[in-house]
């Protein structure tokens, strides 16, 4: 399947810091500019992957981020969102092609 690539990390969040301010954590990464990566697998198609988790409360219909450590201490809403690294010359070929359009 396509999360078969994700490579999950360790339980601890990499970019939380020590003290637990950080307001993301990342969940997986796919690096497709790794030179071990077999581009075959994708034709050639090489770009770096960030699944990224936030965690935020609403107020009276505002969004406010908050820290890692606090998120099993207050009812968060969290979201993991997928963050997409290309170069820009295939990032214009894909989108001018309509090959990445949904």
């Amino acid at each position: 399947g396509r999360r078969s690539s994700i490579h999950p990390l360790e339980e601890e969040p990499m970019l939380d810091t020590s003290d637990g301010e950080g307001v993301f954590r990342i969940t997986a990464i796919k690096n497709r500019f790794d030179v071990s990566y077999d581009d075959n697998k994708s034709g050639g198609y090489r770009d770096l992957s960030l699944n990224v988790e936030v965690g935020w409360v609403m107020d009276e219909g505002v969004v406010s981020f908050q820290q890692v450590q606090n998120w099993g201490l207050l009812e968060c809403q969290r979201h993991i969102c997928e963050i997409q690294v290309r170069l820009k010359s295939q990032h214009h070929q894909i989108t001018s092609k309509g090959l990445h359009t949904r």
